[in-house]
């Protein structure tokens, strides 16, 4: 879909307004999240481990240390762009796709031949199909090598890792695809009801196989690596079945599938109910990447947070939304959108002060803005309720 708006984008704007905008859009975000708060899980993680409070400074220049230290190396380090690394990968693939569209660019037909819906729905199952093979063939390869397929990649700030390299890039190169032949605005790419139910056949497949196949030896295999991360007796990891590596390249195949149905499905979907502009979309459009870039911190926090509470981890999840999601939307409408530099000099400032006064610090301080947020979102509801039983009234 990222791929989808570019040569939208850009019959508005030069290349290189498009490439800036992108980039205070995309990276600036990434920066400011790293500094601020890529070490909050590791820092997390060694007192859930050791049982012992480590100096956040330690953790913070260990954290830079694995950066620098380990940057062009193909292998997990202590470092982690986290859920960002998508912005970070999404950048130079744009960047990239924006130059060849300004060296290669050829004057534009005015009459494309429009596929009709059975040939597109035909080449969309076909090339569902081909991935699929080449995600599984792949990952038998690395297999085979010994070479985790999940590894990450770090090159330069981008982080990517293997796997989704491998099935971003052919996704990408289908939403040009989808663009150029004009599928959306002037084809039939078929109905939502057809995309959705197969999507739905195979993510129920995925998720039966996943939940019989491979959680029981993965369920297994986590136990005894955190007992021997707490424990000082060492336990030998489960010996694993023939049915677990069928079932592992069934469910690689099935992947690529999934995600293209899901994006036919999501592009009928908008295409039939949601093509036309209205206050809700605008207002989640505007704040998108602000929340995806914001909640992944209250979320770790209140994770740790919830960690020996007696309930159903289903519960966790669902209190979490509840909090987060208001919390992040009243966040990036009253502050970061608004105010970007107040916003980055706030965090930057509460960082910096953690760094000298202690972790404890920091984490009541995110928590305490997490939660009045939250409030702020509760306020902003009811306002909002109150007032349109006003207007309604009225008229």
């Amino acid at each position: 879909m990222a791929a989808f708006f570019i040569f939208y984008s850009l019959k508005s704007k030069t290349s290189w307004e498009y490439i800036k905008k992108r980039f205070f859009r995309l990276c600036i975000p990434v920066f400011v999240f790293v500094f601020c708060a890529g070490d909050i899980y590791y820092q997390l993680l060694v007192a859930r481990v050791t049982g012992s409070d480590v100096a956040y400074l330690t953790t913070f220049l260990d954290y830079w240390y694995a950066c620098f230290h380990k940057i062009f190396m193909l292998n997990q380090v202590g470092f982690g762009l986290f859920h960002l690394w998508f912005l970070s990968f999404l950048f130079p693939i744009t960047v990239i796709t924006v130059l060849l569209n300004r060296a290669f660019k050829k004057k534009e037909k005015e009459h494309i031949e429009i596929e009709n819906k059975r040939k597109i729905i035909t080449k969309t199952i076909i090339l569902a199909i081909l991935l699929g093979i080449f995600y599984a063939a792949l990952a038998v390869v690395f297999y085979i090598n010994n070479i985790s397929f999940d590894r990450w990649l770090i090159l330069i700030g981008t982080q990517v890792r293997l796997n989704q390299f491998f099935e971003l890039i052919p996704l990408f190169l289908f939403g040009l695809y989808v663009y150029k032949k004009d599928w959306l605005t002037r084809g039939n790419i078929g109905t939502w009801q057809l995309w959705g139910v197969l999507s739905a056949i195979l993510i129920f497949l995925r998720v039966v196989l996943f939940q019989y196949g491979l959680f029981p030896i993965l369920d297994e295999i986590c136990k005894v690596a955190e007992h021997n991360l707490t424990m000082p007796d060492k336990l030998t990891s489960p010996p694993i079945p023939t049915y677990f590596e069928m079932t592992f390249l069934i469910t690689n195949f099935l992947r690529a599938p999934i995600c293209i149905f899901l994006l036919m499905f999501l592009l009928a979907l908008a295409k039939k109910f949601f093509n036309k502009q209205n206050a809700v979309t605008a207002f989640c459009s505007k704040h998108s990447i602000n929340v995806y870039i914001l909640h992944f911190i209250p979320v770790i926090l209140l994770q740790y947070l919830f960690k020996d509470m007696p309930v159903a981890p289903v519960i966790k999840v669902m209190l979490m939304m509840i909090i987060v999601i208001p919390a992040s939307l009243w966040l990036s409408y009253r502050l970061v959108y608004p105010h970007p530099i107040i916003a980055i000099a706030f965090f930057v400032i509460l960082k910096l002060i953690a760094l000298f006064v202690g972790f404890d610090f920091y984490y009541i301080a995110l928590l305490v803005v997490t939660f009045i947020s939250f409030a702020g979102a509760i306020v902003e509801f009811i306002k909002y309720l109150v007032l349109s039983r006003t207007i309604v009234q009225t008229a």
